[in-house]
Protein backbone atom coordinates (compact mmCIF):
# COMPACT_ATOMS: atom_id res chain seq x y z
CA UNK A 1 0.00 0.00 0.00
CA UNK A 2 3.18 2.43 0.59
CA UNK A 3 3.82 2.15 -3.16
CA UNK A 4 -0.02 0.73 -5.05
CA UNK A 5 -2.92 2.36 -5.26
CA UNK A 6 -5.75 3.23 -7.74
CA UNK A 7 -6.02 6.22 -9.20
CA UNK A 8 -8.19 7.73 -12.21
CA UNK A 9 -9.58 3.52 -12.79
CA UNK A 10 -5.65 2.66 -12.83
CA UNK A 11 -3.01 0.86 -11.10
CA UNK A 12 -0.81 3.41 -10.21
CA UNK A 13 2.47 3.02 -8.55
CA UNK A 14 4.69 6.10 -6.91
CA UNK A 15 7.96 6.48 -5.80
CA UNK A 16 9.99 9.16 -4.49
CA UNK A 17 13.27 8.55 -4.92
CA UNK A 18 14.29 6.67 -1.76
CA UNK A 19 13.98 2.68 -2.72
CA UNK A 20 17.05 0.64 -2.35
CA UNK A 21 15.20 -2.19 -3.75
CA UNK A 22 12.44 -2.84 -6.80
CA UNK A 23 8.98 -3.66 -5.39
CA UNK A 24 6.35 -5.34 -7.17
CA UNK A 25 2.71 -5.49 -6.96
CA UNK A 26 1.25 -9.41 -7.87
CA UNK A 27 -1.54 -10.76 -9.14
CA UNK A 28 -2.99 -14.04 -7.11
CA UNK A 29 -5.59 -14.92 -9.07
CA UNK A 30 -3.34 -17.27 -11.12
CA UNK A 31 -0.10 -18.30 -12.73
CA UNK A 32 0.59 -17.58 -16.30
CA UNK A 33 2.07 -20.08 -18.92
CA UNK A 34 1.44 -19.42 -22.56
CA UNK A 35 -0.20 -15.92 -22.98
CA UNK A 36 -1.53 -13.22 -25.07
CA UNK A 37 -1.10 -10.10 -22.26
CA UNK A 38 -2.86 -6.59 -23.33
CA UNK A 39 -2.44 -3.65 -21.09
CA UNK A 40 -2.42 0.00 -21.58
CA UNK A 41 0.66 2.21 -19.89
CA UNK A 42 1.30 5.47 -18.75
CA UNK A 43 4.67 6.63 -16.93
CA UNK A 44 6.37 9.99 -15.98
CA UNK A 45 9.59 11.26 -17.78
CA UNK A 46 12.72 9.58 -15.94
CA UNK A 47 10.22 6.34 -15.02
CA UNK A 48 11.11 3.09 -14.80
CA UNK A 49 8.66 -0.09 -14.68
CA UNK A 50 8.21 -3.50 -15.91
CA UNK A 51 5.47 -5.86 -16.49
CA UNK A 52 6.86 -9.28 -14.51
CA UNK A 53 5.74 -12.72 -16.26
CA UNK A 54 6.45 -16.21 -15.50
CA UNK A 55 8.21 -14.82 -12.40
CA UNK A 56 8.88 -16.19 -9.10
CA UNK A 57 7.74 -14.95 -5.83
CA UNK A 58 10.60 -14.14 -3.65
CA UNK A 59 9.54 -13.51 0.03
CA UNK A 60 13.13 -14.77 1.14
CA UNK A 61 14.34 -11.44 -0.35
CA UNK A 62 11.47 -9.12 0.25
CA UNK A 63 7.52 -9.75 0.71
CA UNK A 64 6.25 -8.63 -2.66
CA UNK A 65 9.91 -8.99 -4.51
CA UNK A 66 9.43 -11.20 -8.00
CA UNK A 67 12.29 -12.19 -10.00
CA UNK A 68 11.95 -13.32 -13.94
CA UNK A 69 11.19 -12.30 -16.97
CA UNK A 70 10.02 -8.92 -17.63
CA UNK A 71 8.84 -6.25 -20.50
CA UNK A 72 10.51 -3.03 -19.66
CA UNK A 73 8.53 0.25 -19.06
CA UNK A 74 11.39 2.95 -19.64
CA UNK A 75 10.45 6.70 -20.29
CA UNK A 76 12.89 8.29 -22.39
CA UNK A 77 15.44 5.52 -23.24
CA UNK A 78 14.29 4.16 -26.42
CA UNK A 79 16.94 1.28 -26.04
CA UNK A 80 14.99 -0.28 -23.08
CA UNK A 81 11.92 0.62 -23.52
CA UNK A 82 10.20 -2.61 -24.06
CA UNK A 83 13.11 -5.00 -24.03
CA UNK A 84 13.15 -8.13 -22.62
CA UNK A 85 15.18 -8.27 -19.26
CA UNK A 86 15.31 -10.83 -16.07
CA UNK A 87 15.23 -9.61 -12.95
CA UNK A 88 17.49 -10.96 -10.57
CA UNK A 89 18.29 -13.94 -13.14
CA UNK A 90 20.07 -13.37 -16.74
CA UNK A 91 19.18 -9.15 -16.88
CA UNK A 92 19.51 -8.17 -20.19
CA UNK A 93 18.51 -10.45 -22.82
CA UNK A 94 17.59 -8.46 -25.61
CA UNK A 95 17.93 -4.61 -26.47
CA UNK A 96 14.73 -2.98 -28.00
CA UNK A 97 15.27 -3.81 -31.65
CA UNK A 98 16.95 -7.04 -31.10
CA UNK A 99 16.00 -10.43 -32.56
CA UNK A 100 17.89 -13.32 -30.04
CA UNK A 101 18.46 -16.02 -29.53
CA UNK A 102 19.42 -17.58 -26.14
CA UNK A 103 21.47 -20.94 -26.40
CA UNK A 104 21.68 -24.16 -24.62
CA UNK A 105 24.24 -22.38 -22.40
CA UNK A 106 22.27 -19.13 -21.26
CA UNK A 107 24.25 -16.92 -23.77
CA UNK A 108 22.11 -14.60 -26.18
CA UNK A 109 22.89 -14.15 -29.67
CA UNK A 110 21.41 -11.60 -31.80
CA UNK A 111 20.42 -12.98 -35.20
CA UNK A 112 17.87 -9.87 -36.71
CA UNK A 113 17.14 -6.40 -35.85
CA UNK A 114 14.06 -4.26 -35.63
CA UNK A 115 13.68 -0.45 -35.86
CA UNK A 116 13.95 1.51 -32.48
CA UNK A 117 11.02 3.95 -31.94
CA UNK A 118 10.81 6.72 -29.41
CA UNK A 119 7.38 7.02 -26.94
CA UNK A 120 6.46 9.65 -25.42
CA UNK A 121 6.38 10.07 -21.53
CA UNK A 122 3.40 11.37 -19.53
CA UNK A 123 1.24 9.30 -22.45
CA UNK A 124 -0.60 6.48 -22.43
CA UNK A 125 0.66 3.47 -24.64
CA UNK A 126 -0.60 0.29 -25.83
CA UNK A 127 1.96 -2.62 -24.03
CA UNK A 128 1.53 -6.32 -25.35
CA UNK A 129 3.33 -9.60 -24.55
CA UNK A 130 2.63 -12.50 -26.41
CA UNK A 131 4.73 -15.74 -25.41
CA UNK A 132 4.05 -19.05 -26.36
CA UNK A 133 6.18 -21.94 -25.11
CA UNK A 134 9.94 -20.87 -25.28
CA UNK A 135 9.01 -17.63 -27.56
CA UNK A 136 8.75 -14.31 -26.63
CA UNK A 137 7.38 -11.23 -28.22
CA UNK A 138 6.79 -7.72 -27.38
CA UNK A 139 5.06 -4.84 -28.51
CA UNK A 140 4.19 -0.79 -28.15
CA UNK A 141 1.71 0.26 -29.92
CA UNK A 142 1.77 -2.14 -32.38
CA UNK A 143 5.28 -1.82 -33.32
CA UNK A 144 7.43 -4.85 -32.02
CA UNK A 145 10.12 -4.20 -29.59
CA UNK A 146 11.39 -7.71 -28.78
CA UNK A 147 11.44 -11.60 -30.03
CA UNK A 148 13.56 -13.72 -28.60
CA UNK A 149 13.57 -17.45 -28.39
CA UNK A 150 14.65 -18.97 -25.11
CA UNK A 151 16.93 -22.57 -25.16
CA UNK A 152 18.37 -22.47 -22.06
CA UNK A 153 16.73 -25.07 -20.08
CA UNK A 154 18.16 -24.14 -16.89
CA UNK A 155 17.60 -20.48 -16.82
CA UNK A 156 14.53 -20.17 -18.43
CA UNK A 157 11.09 -20.86 -16.90
CA UNK A 158 7.54 -22.00 -18.53
CA UNK A 159 5.34 -20.51 -15.71
CA UNK A 160 4.57 -18.26 -12.86
CA UNK A 161 3.29 -14.88 -11.36
CA UNK A 162 2.18 -11.84 -13.19
CA UNK A 163 3.63 -8.56 -11.12
CA UNK A 164 4.10 -4.32 -12.16
CA UNK A 165 7.00 -3.40 -10.65
CA UNK A 166 7.79 0.22 -9.38
CA UNK A 167 11.99 0.88 -9.95
CA UNK A 168 14.56 2.41 -7.72
CA UNK A 169 16.22 5.66 -9.00
CA UNK A 170 13.98 9.06 -9.52
CA UNK A 171 10.94 9.47 -8.37
CA UNK A 172 8.25 8.56 -10.44
CA UNK A 173 4.30 7.81 -11.24
CA UNK A 174 3.59 4.76 -13.01
CA UNK A 175 -0.12 3.68 -14.30
CA UNK A 176 -1.38 0.73 -16.12
CA UNK A 177 -5.14 -0.07 -16.53
CA UNK A 178 -7.32 -2.57 -18.73
CA UNK A 179 -5.21 -5.41 -18.54
CA UNK A 180 -6.84 -7.82 -20.89
CA UNK A 181 -5.05 -11.61 -20.79
CA UNK A 182 -5.69 -14.72 -23.07
CA UNK A 183 -4.40 -17.93 -21.79
CA UNK A 184 -3.34 -19.96 -24.40
CA UNK A 185 -2.95 -23.70 -24.41
CA UNK A 186 -0.49 -25.42 -21.79
CA UNK A 187 0.67 -27.28 -23.91
CA UNK A 188 2.04 -25.50 -26.78
CA UNK A 189 5.35 -26.94 -28.32
CA UNK A 190 8.61 -25.98 -27.59
CA UNK A 191 11.05 -24.06 -30.39
CA UNK A 192 13.33 -26.13 -30.61
CA UNK A 193 17.69 -25.72 -31.85
CA UNK A 194 18.10 -27.46 -34.51
CA UNK A 195 15.13 -25.50 -36.57
CA UNK A 196 16.26 -22.35 -35.83
CA UNK A 197 20.23 -22.27 -35.80
CA UNK A 198 22.34 -19.40 -34.48
CA UNK A 199 24.02 -17.92 -37.48
CA UNK A 200 27.67 -17.94 -37.75
CA UNK A 201 29.19 -14.33 -36.74
CA UNK A 202 25.77 -13.48 -34.70
CA UNK A 203 26.91 -11.02 -32.07
CA UNK A 204 26.13 -11.39 -28.53
CA UNK A 205 23.36 -9.18 -26.25
CA UNK A 206 25.76 -5.97 -24.68
CA UNK A 207 25.76 -7.27 -20.91
CA UNK A 208 24.27 -4.62 -18.20
CA UNK A 209 26.44 -2.64 -16.74
CA UNK A 210 29.80 -0.81 -17.66
CA UNK A 211 32.11 -2.32 -19.34
CA UNK A 212 35.90 -1.77 -20.38
CA UNK A 213 36.51 0.75 -22.79
CA UNK A 214 38.18 -2.10 -25.03
CA UNK A 215 35.30 -4.75 -24.88
CA UNK A 216 34.01 -6.14 -28.40
CA UNK A 217 30.81 -8.37 -28.23
CA UNK A 218 31.45 -11.76 -28.19
CA UNK A 219 30.96 -13.64 -32.09
CA UNK A 220 29.02 -16.32 -32.43
CA UNK A 221 31.50 -19.91 -33.67
CA UNK A 222 34.47 -17.91 -32.50
CA UNK A 223 36.32 -18.22 -29.18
Amino acid sequence: MKHWSVKDGALTGTTDGSLKMNRFLTWKHSTVRNFDLRVKVKVTAGGNSGIQYRGTSRPDIGLDIVTGYQCDVVANTSKYNGMLYEEKGRRILSHTGEKVIVDTDGKPWIVGEMPVKEFAAGEWHDYRVLVEGNHHQHWIDGHMTADLIDFDEKGRALEGVLAVQVHVGLAMKIQYKDFRIKHLADDLPLLKPSDHPIPAGALGVRPQGRLPKDWKPPVFGKK
